[in-house]
């Protein structure tokens, strides 16, 4: 696994917020684009600027909250619905059917709710996220992939970009939404603040894509834990209350503590790009984005 630095020689590659010069970007303001700000609280653009990450305390509502929960667990009970999901077990990585039963295996997510259930709209494109993500793109957002956890999915430490694919790589952020107040030792998100300056890690291809059978992949994890030491960066923890969201950066080091017991994690991640940017998978399977009333838009893999 080889480091590089990160190349800004090329703006265009980035989101404004990963720029040298994002805090100018940000103080100009209304000079330099064609809106005003709409995220009400600067400071949570200039956190994100500076540590890659922005918290939204209650970003959504209850109402909204109860509706989605109800809707998946009825979906999820009823045989001739099928929803695809992914978990682990003993015999390796499945795509299975998702049932009630099997949301307590491990790292075990229901795909891709978003083009499912519309009353996952509401939260993914709740007014105030859909505010902050319009100030981050400078455009319409697609959200391009959803993950519904049940319980903590104790993930090891990674970056998005080494698994989620853009074109350009940088061009997306991700969310993940409190559905219940979440408690220690649940295997909570953790991450490491400003960790998404850190040179950029390339696996063999001499990219920052992790493909199958790659032989960095085994130490992945490890060597990100250690490269995030070398720079000083400490580990946090997010244990937010039910309702609150969370955005990070494509690039910032994060993962799942793990789980001591039985209690309950619920979340629902999105990732999101700007309009302007391309998701592979549609390329290779023709699928156009939708655009919902609220002014965001869905694109669906599964």
């Amino acid at each position: 696994m080889q480091r590089r630095a990160k190349d800004y020689s090329n703006p265009k590659s980035y989101l404004w917020t990963d720029l040298p010069d994002a805090h100018d970007i940000l103080a100009a303001g209304e000079k330099r684009f064609f809106s005003r700000w709409q995220t009400k609280d600067r400071n949570i653009l200039r956190r994100f600027i500076d540590e890659g990450y922005a918290v939204l305390p209650s970003a959504v509502s209850d109402s909204d909250v109860d509706r989605f929960q109800a809707d998946l667990y009825a979906a999820l009970a009823d045989p001739n619905i099928e929803f695809p999901m992914t978990y682990w077990d003993d015999d390796g990585h499945h795509y299975d059917i998702a049932r009630l039963e099997k949301l307590g295996y491990r790292e075990a997510k229901v795909l891709d709710v978003h083009v499912r259930l519309n009353s996952s709209h509401n939260l993914i494109f709740a007014p105030k996220l859909l505010a902050f993500m319009k100030d981050i793109f400078r455009e319409e957002p697609v959200a391009f992939q959803t993950l519904y956890f049940e319980h903590g999915s104790q993930q090891y430490a990674h970056q998005d970009t080494a698994f989620v694919y853009t074109e350009p790589p940088y061009h997306f952020v991700a969310s993940w939404i409190a559905l219940e107040d979440i408690e220690p030792n649940t295997g909570e998100l953790f991450y490491y603040p400003r960790s998404h300056k850190m040179d950029d890690l390339l696996f063999g291809e001499g990219t920052k894509a992790l493909r199958p059978g790659d032989p960095d992949g085994p130490a992945y994890s490890v060597n990100l834990e250690q490269f995030t030491g070398e720079h000083g960066y400490e580990r946090a923890r997010f244990l937010p209350k039910r309702t609150d969201a969370f955005f990070w950066a494509s690039d910032l080091v994060h993962g799942g503590e793990q789980r001591t017991g039985e209690a309950t994690r619920k979340s629902l991640v999105t990732h999101y790009c700007p309009r302007s940017a391309t998701v592979p998978y549609a390329q290779e399977k023709t699928v156009k984005a939708q655009r919902l009333h609220c002014g965001g838009w869905v694109l669906a893999h599964y």
